[in-house]
């Protein structure tokens, strides 16, 4: 009972895809997994959730072992890593092409997928959170492929989100249909993988993305920012650092990708010279050049794409940066607020406050008998206090209203009045003017005289 129990552990569910016996359809199928003594189609995608992948020790050294993946790549070290990317090429020795018989690759891409907001127009597909509590999930997606000459391909992808094989096998009816897959190319199977890869990715940026939005639509209270933004803006950060990893990784990908096909004839062996130089016409494989500039290109498309999506994942950054400023201007506005009412409340109560000192207590008095007794001047206090709290209201008022212009008033007054010979220039000024008046009052009388003596003669 305890060995069934333990063999039942040992074998896990796992997801299957592969081409059918038409060769332009894929099969899905979910057998058990034996990391003891694997069995795969010739041709597949092995799907694992992160519960049933082997625990860090000798059944996941035998997992890795069959995919040829050194021991290393294992380890509790390369599994906290955010991204990484290796390559192992085995050749045959014996043949004078020195022709490839093997390629293993082993990935690593991390995607962090936050809750979804409201239900937005662009974003109808299902909801990968599932921990309320923590509002995130990270999907540690690492991928090793096997390729052995000359068309056996295997794939091994370990913890991707739920719907990843449905998705992935959309892809690959329409890759198949156009004939776009040529398993005699080591990397052929990577592909539509990575542009799986790369939806996830940009779901990813744009989950963030939306609630920041939504920020800055509401505008929150300013008090409850803080914590929120502060959560996004670690999204947003680690959303970037992943998505400059997964570009490397992709990078280090394409020139695996250049190196591979650069060992692979452009055509088949046509002369006999040929075919007895590749000993075996019917095994000798091919890569077009065509195909291979095609294949090229197309990474670098996908590149393109991360890149892209990085810039977006560095604006959401920016974005919350721009709402934790804003915050933080309207705490100092509500500061600011709360100041000037504390300073209003002082001045209503400082007249009240200084005349009260000014007249003492003698408006008020315990009788001989005990009796509370209030002056019949009492009306005095109110006269003073009343518009004398009302003036400095106003002037206050108008004081904060036109402070800056006063202020600059009073400069400019002032160093007009400091100058050493302003007033006497005025003086000038004004005793020149009256002078010319004086002398033109004069020519213009003589004028009036001289013409009537003219007139006489």
């Amino acid at each position: 009972m305890i060995s069934d129990r333990h063999n039942m552990a040992l074998r896990r569910k796992m997801t299957v895809l592969q081409p059918s016996s038409k060769g332009r359809e894929w099969e899905m199928s979910t057998p058990d997994f034996d990391p003891e003594s694997i069995n795969l189609p010739r041709q597949c995608y092995v799907f694992l959730d992160r519960e049933n992948y082997p625990d860090i020790g000798v059944r996941r050294d035998r997992a890795l072992e069959y995919f040829k993946v050194p021991v290393f790549v294992g380890t509790k070290t390369c599994f906290d890593l955010n991204g990484f990317f290796g390559s192992q090429v085995t050749y045959d020795e014996t043949s004078p092409q020195n022709r490839m018989i093997g390629l293993t690759t082993w990935f690593r891409v991390l995607i962090k997928m936050v809750r979804k907001v409201d239900s937005k127009h662009h974003d109808n597909l299902p909801e990968y959170v599932v921990d309320e509590k923590k509002g995130y999930r990270w999907f540690e997606t690492t991928v090793f492929t096997r390729w052995d000459y000359p068309d056996k391909h295997q794939v091994l992808i370990v913890d991707t989100p739920l719907d990843f094989p449905d998705q992935l096998i959309c892809l690959l009816h329409k890759a198949s249909a156009s004939e776009k897959i040529n398993f005699y190319d080591p990397l052929a199977m990577h592909t539509s993988l990575i542009d799986q890869i790369i939806v996830y990715s940009d779901i990813s940026v744009w989950r963030i993305r939306d609630p920041v939005r939504q920020m800055e639509r509401s505008r929150m209270r300013t008090g409850a920012i803080f914590s929120e933004v502060h959560e996004m803006s670690r999204h947003a950060i680690h959303s970037s650092e992943v998505l400059e990893a997964t570009i490397d990784t992709l990078k280090d990908l394409q020139r695996c990708r250049t190196m591979v096909h650069d060992s692979f004839p452009s055509r088949a062996p046509s002369t006999v010279a040929e075919v007895s130089a590749a000993k075996d016409v019917t095994t000798t494989t091919h890569l077009t050049q065509t195909y291979k500039h095609q294949a090229s290109q197309y990474a670098q498309f996908q590149i393109s794409l991360l890149k892209n999506l990085k810039l977006r994942a560095d604006s959401n950054r920016e974005r919350l940066k721009n709402e934790i400023n804003t915050a933080f201007n309207n705490l100092t506005m509500q500061d600011n607020s709360v100041l000037k009412s504390i300073a209003l409340l002082t001045m209503v109560f400082l007249p009240a406050t200084f005349f009260s000192s000014l007249f003492s207590t003698t408006f008020f008095s315990y009788g001989d008998d005990g009796e509370w007794q209030v002056s019949g001047k009492m009306w005095i206090y109110w006269v003073t206090t009343l518009p004398a709290t009302i003036l400095i209201v106003i002037l206050w008022r108008v004081w904060l209203g036109n402070s800056d212009a006063i202020i600059t008033g009073w400069k400019q007054a002032k160093k007009w009045a400091l100058e050493e010979q302003g007033w006497k220039r005025l003086w000038r000024k004004h005793g020149k003017e009256n002078q010319q008046m004086i002398k033109e009052e004069g020519a213009t009388e003589m004028n009036h005289v001289t013409g009537r003596h003219t007139g006489t003669f």
